[in-house]
């Protein structure tokens, strides 16, 4: 990720994977992650995570998809 390429570990976890936000079971077998807002989820949308999103087995064939408030 732009900006970030010496980042450590622990950093990169407190930035963007310690967030709030909440998960939701909606139509067509998908799981909406909806994080909270805050201020590097621009550079979470630029990473385009859910850019090709595919079914995941081990959660019975559902689509995770992200969206940020």
């Amino acid at each position: 990720m732009k900006g970030f390429e010496r980042a450590k570990p622990k950093q990169l976890y407190r930035k963007f994977v310690e967030t709030g936000g909440q998960i939701e079971v909606v139509p067509n077998r998908q799981l909406q992650v909806t994080f909270d807002r805050r201020c590097h989820n621009p550079i979470l949308r630029e990473a385009a995570l859910d850019a090709n999103s595919r079914r995941i087995p081990w959660l019975k064939n559902f689509r995770v998809t992200f969206d940020y408030q």
